[in-house]
């Protein structure tokens, strides 16, 4: 407008220079790269948009250069507005100052021409020359620059002929705006980024924790007990810890809830982080309750698992762990192969018999299961804790093995001891339980059995060969041991009762025994037994139980906590009859109790007897076994059953004696 003016007379070129100098200097490129001058508050830097270029636009580039003669600023316009500017003093808002080359550049000629939007622009540039410290990288015209770093302004009333003719055309640097766009635009992006991380974060976590992370803890439980099906109890035990731990979290705040301060005894802090804390955990135990109600099916499925690989744990036993895991190896069918071959095994057989058990289930009638069980809890506890595995249960009769095919010298040793003292502690508990100590008084069983009835078992050990697998068809098996071996326990067992003892062993077991458990051992007999194709040498291992003194029952009530904590004392004691230095023997209190009856002289006695028994001297050894078998106070079964053995043959041997006896017909 001031230009226009110019032009046709009203106005003066003073005037016109001044306000094109007044714009540029508003417009500061200078102070807005920097800081204001003259220490003003405010100056360009507070815009993002300052002139860099001016001149004129239209399409005919020689109107151009005779107008921009005309437009041209004189050199004493620009020093007399400088010093114009420096008489000013300061100023709210600070214009600054031009560098020498850009003053230089404000009264060069407008002769720089630039094509820009389809028009031809005629003018200067303030950037044209390098600046040190300020501009490193001159700009002659606007598209030096890219199209967003800049911007274009020009009058808008004006008509289209004369905008075409020719117009005044200011381009400013955008540059400033364009980085804070940028900044802002990174910002936001991170930020939508972390929305969309958190987001996806969140809302992937209830897939996580409700399905992906159950599902692979079940797939890992299946391939466990697929390896493995007696790890299943083990899962057992630690989900059961892990349910434990849980409720006594819910018992602690519980707890501190109750123990709250009175709201009378707080001051107005204290009365606001109360409030706040109770807040915090109405909305922890919210959330952990919705959380629990989406895990609940997922948590039903796990414990299933658990509980099915339990079940099969406890139903198969050491000798099914081949067939489960075989066929839940094969993937390629659903179907079940039970009918495996079996595995050949050695192992030490042991087998434990109730007696009178017929006699009891006649008097006990529906009870007689319970009775079954709390044995057999005795029986299975005390062979598990000596590295028994529990097998076969028909009611009354136990089948217990020690596997020791993968086991050294020294080991064997060691679990051959187990195996017998394992069943010397079961009879020992057995007669200590409180439990099991009330069917002494029972009516029927003393109607029976006699005043004196007591719960008791009979035990059978041999040491050989077994075939381990499924015993059956596809309607229902059983995992089991198969052997001529497993019967001559079985009879050995049944020996027992001949020889009115508990324990009896055959050799082979003994043979491997440490010296001290060995030693415990007295010969008895030899003898062709049921299974055995050559002589068996029965050794029993002494014991009285009626030196033995009922327990106290226990106050604990018997629980699943109590049940959970046994198996984890069961746990560490197994794992302590490895240590070489535990004396096995010695650490049994009821061992030793249940032989002290047995002195230095009924052995020495009763060997001798037992010598001239088995030299065919009858005469002799009756003298002796007569002895021995009173010696003790009460009667010795060995003493009475070979005297009774001899007095049928009138106390002469046969002719062909060998020392070898058969017991088939006697019991067994």
């Amino acid at each position: 407008e001031a230009f226009r003016l110019y032009q046709v007379g009203t106005a003066t070129r003073e005037a016109y220079e001044e306000s094109v100098l007044r714009y540029l200097y508003y417009h500061n490129w200078f102070d807005g790269h920097g800081d204001c001058s003259n220490g003003a508050e405010d100056c360009a830097n507070a815009f993002h948009a300052h002139t860099f270029w001016i001149g004129l636009a239209g399409r005919d580039l020689g109107n151009l250069r005779t107008q921009a003669e005309m437009a041209q600023i004189q050199p004493s316009s620009v020093a007399r507005w400088v010093r114009q500017l420096e008489g000013m003093g300061s100023t709210l808002y600070s214009v600054g100052t031009f560098p020498p080359q850009a003053r230089e550049a404000l009264s060069s000629p407008w002769a720089e021409v630039c094509e820009f939007g389809g028009m031809a622009h005629l003018g200067f540039s303030l950037l044209s020359r390098e600046i040190p410290g300020v501009l490193s990288r001159p700009i002659r015209c606007p598209t030096d620059l890219r199209p967003a770093e800049l911007r274009r302004h020009s009058p808008l009333l004006l008509q289209k002929t004369q905008f075409e003719k020719w117009h005044m055309a200011f381009f400013f640097d955008i540059r400033p705006f364009v980085r804070a766009g940028a900044k802002f635009g990174i910002l936001t992006t991170v930020f939508v980024c972390i929305v969309l991380t958190v987001a996806s974060v969140l809302f992937s976590a209830d897939a996580n924790n409700l399905v992906l992370a159950p599902i692979e803890r079940m797939i890992l439980k299946v391939n466990t007990i697929r390896e493995n099906p007696l790890q299943a109890i083990k899962m057992a035990d630690a989900q059961f810890e892990v349910e434990e731990a849980k409720k006594h979290r819910e018992r602690r705040k519980v707890e501190s809830r109750r123990t709250v301060i009175s709201p009378d005894d707080m001051d107005t802090r204290q009365k606001f982080a109360e409030a706040f804390r109770r807040f915090a955990g109405w909305v922890t135990s919210f959330t952990e309750s919705k959380k629990e109600e989406a895990l609940a099916e997922t948590a039903v499925l796990e414990k299933t698992i658990i509980k099915l690989g339990t079940l099969l744990a406890l139903g198969f036993g050491h000798a099914g762990v081949n067939i489960v895991s075989n066929n839940m190896s094969a993937l390629d069918s659903a179907g079940v192969n039970a009918m495996i071959p079996g595995v050949c095994v050695d192992c030490i057989i042991g087998y434990a018999k109730i007696r009178h058990f017929s006699t009891a289930t006649e008097v006990l009638q529906t009870k007689i299961m319970t009775f079954v069980n709390q044995v057999a809890e005795i029986v299975h506890g005390l062979a598990t804790e000596y590295h028994g595995a529990p097998n076969k249960n028909n009611g009354d009769t136990f089948l217990i093995i020690w596997r020791v095919e993968d086991y050294d010298q020294k080991n064997l040793t060691r679990l051959s001891d187990m195996s017998i003292l394992a069943f010397a502690r079961i009879l020992g508990q057995v007669h200590k339980s409180p439990l099991l100590a009330r069917y002494r008084t029972h009516p029927g069983l003393q109607q029976r059995l006699g005043s004196r009835c007591r719960v008791d078992l009979n035990f059978g050990l041999h040491r050989g060969w077994a075939i381990e697998g499924a015993v059956g068809s596809d309607f229902k098996i059983d995992a089991s041991y198969l052997s001529p071996n497993v019967n001559i326990a079985e009879s050995l067992q049944a020996a027992a009762r001949i020889y009115k003892v508990n324990l009896i062993a055959s050799e082979p077991v003994v043979a491997s025994c440490t010296p001290a458990v060995a030693g415990c051992c007295r010969v008895i007999d030899k003898a062709l037994i049921r299974g055995s194709k050559a002589p068996l040498a029965l050794h029993v291992f002494d014991l009285d139980v009626q030196n033995l003194e009922v327990e106290a029952l226990p106050r604990v009530p018997w629980s699943v906590r109590q049940r959970f904590r046994a198996r984890q004392l069961l746990e560490v004691k197994k794992r302590l009859k490895w240590n070489i230095e535990l004396d096995l023997l010695g650490e049994a209190d009821e061992i030793a109790t249940m032989r002290q009856s047995y002195t230095v002289a009924f052995f020495q006695y009763f060997n001798m007897g037992y010598q001239n028994y088995s030299e065919g001297e009858w005469a002799t050894a009756r003298q002796f076994l007569q002895r021995t078998s009173l010696m003790l106070g009460f009667e010795d079964g060995p003493s009475m059953a070979l005297v009774a053995f001899m007095e049928r043959h009138n106390c002469r041997a046969p002719d062909k004696w060998r020392g070898v006896r058969r017991l088939a017909g006697e019991g067994t």
